[in-house]
């Protein structure tokens, strides 16, 4: 593998403490937002946002116990150096 291809493609492994095993990407790209990360990563888990009788359901992904709230951010400024990037996803409920 060159050291091109090494900076370009990341492993993202996202834990959801309620999934049977956890969301894995091998070949994410750096540019990927965490935005489009999470949207991935609830697709894959069957997890949709929003209201559920009565009850408002959101989820967050932690960096490091940091929840990452700016969606714009790219993985690769997250990761930086490293080759693998590992999140947790939290689920909020707040009833109605």
């Amino acid at each position: 593998m060159s050291e091109q291809n090494a900076h370009n493609d990341l492993k993202v492994i996202v834990n959801y403490p309620a999934a049977k095993g956890p969301f894995e990407q091998d070949h994410a790209t750096p540019s990927e937002t965490v935005g489009a990360l999470k949207a991935a990563v609830l697709t894959a888990f069957g997890l949709t946002e929003g209201q559920v009788n009565g009850s408002t359901y959101t989820y967050t992904l932690f960096h490091n116990k940091t929840p990452l709230e700016n969606l714009s951010e790219t993985i690769g400024q997250l990761v930086g150096n490293a080759a693998t990037l590992v999140l947790k996803l939290s689920q909020q409920v707040t009833q109605g």
